[in-house]
C-alpha cells in the first residue's frame, strides 16, 4: 500500500525557516479527476488535478508556474496562481509525475490512477535554499546535474537500513532535532516514520533499484511494490520511494 506521507518538509522543516524565513497558507488539491478519453489504442486514461507545493515544512506553500509531467508520456501542464494543475489523458495504473521550477528541486513521485487522484494529486518541490542548508549542514556540494533519493519508512522504530542500486554519497538520516546526519540506520520519530536519503546520485544510472531491511529483531521492512521494481531519477529531483515496516512476528 502506497504511504501517503511526504517527509522531506517535515524533516527539513528547521533547515527552512533558517534559509528561506517565511511561512504561508496550505495549498489546497484539486477537485477530483473525471475520466479522460481513451488514449493510443483505447486504453483507459483519466483527468488528473492536483497541486504543487513549495515544501517547506509545517506550512506548504503554493507554488505558481511549476510543472508538472507523467514520466514517459509528452504530457504536463504548468501550476496557476494558486498552485493547481490539471493534467489530460493521463494513463490508469501508477504513474510517475515530476515537478520542476525555477528555484526549487523537483521531486519524483507516484499515485495510482485515477483511485488516488480522485481527490487530488498533492506534489512538491523543495526550495534551492532549502537543498544548499542541507548540504552545508553535511558539509557537501549538491551538484544540479545529479539527483538523490529519498525512502520514507513507515512503522520504522529505529535502526531499519536501505539501499539503492546506484552510486550516491554516504546515506542520510535526521536525529531527534530534524538534523540530518550521516548514518546507515535510520533514526525514527514518535509516530514511526524515518528517512534515508542518497545524495550526488547520477541520473545515467536510473532507472535504479532499492532494498530495505528492518531493524534486528524489531522489524520487517518491504519497499511498497505498487510502481513495480524500478524507479527514475532525473537531474535537480529527489525520488521518493516507499518503504513499509511491521513487527517481527
Amino acid at each position: 500500500m502506497r504511504i501517503a506521507v511526504k517527509m522531506w518538509g517535515i524533516v527539513l522543516g528547521a533547515l527552512a525557516l533558517a534559509a528561506c524565513g517565511s511561512d504561508g497558507n496550505n495549498g489546497n488539491a484539486g477537485t477530483g479527476g473525471t475520466g479522460g478519453t481513451g488514449g493510443t489504442g483505447g486504453a483507459p486514461t483519466s483527468t488528473v488535478t492536483g497541486v504543487v507545493l513549495n515544501d517547506t515544512g509545517d506550512m506548504p506553500i503554493p507554488v505558481q508556474g511549476a510543472t508538472v509531467g507523467v514520466v514517459g508520456k509528452s504530457i504536463s501542464a504548468t501550476t496557476n496562481a494558486s498552485g493547481e494543475f490539471t493534467l489530460q489523458n493521463v494513463p490508469n495504473g501508477v504513474v510517475f509525475f515530476t515537478t520542476s521550477a525555477a528555484g526549487y528541486w523537483g521531486m519524483v513521485d507516484y499515485y495510482d490512477v485515477p483511485g488516488e487522484t480522485d481527490v487530488g494529486a498533492v506534489l512538491y518541490v523543495v526550495p534551492d535554499s532549502v537543498i544548499a542548508a542541507f548540504g552545508d549542514a553535511l558539509g557537501r556540494t549538491l551538484q544540479e546535474g545529479d539527483g538523490a533519493v529519498n525512502i520514507t519508512y513507515e512503522g520504522a522504530v529505529g535502526g531499519e537500513t536501505g539501499t539503492i542500486s546506484a552510486s550516491s554519497d554516504p546515506p542520510v538520516t535526521f536525529n531527534a532535532a530534524e538534523a540530518p546526519v550521516e548514518q546507515s540506520a535510520v533514526i525514527a520519530d514518535m509516530e514511526g516514520y524515518a528517512d534515508l536519503i542518497f545524495s550526488s546520485v547520477d541520473p545515467a544510472e536510473a532507472p535504479i533499484t532499492a532494498t530495505v531491511t528492518g531493524a534486528p529483531g524489531a522489524t520487517v521492512c518491504e519497499i511498497d511494490p505498487a510502481p513495480g521494481t524500478t524507479y527514475p531519477l532525473f537531474a535537480r529531483s529527489i525520488t521518493v520511494i516507499y518503504a513499509n515496516c511491521t513487527p517481527v512476528p
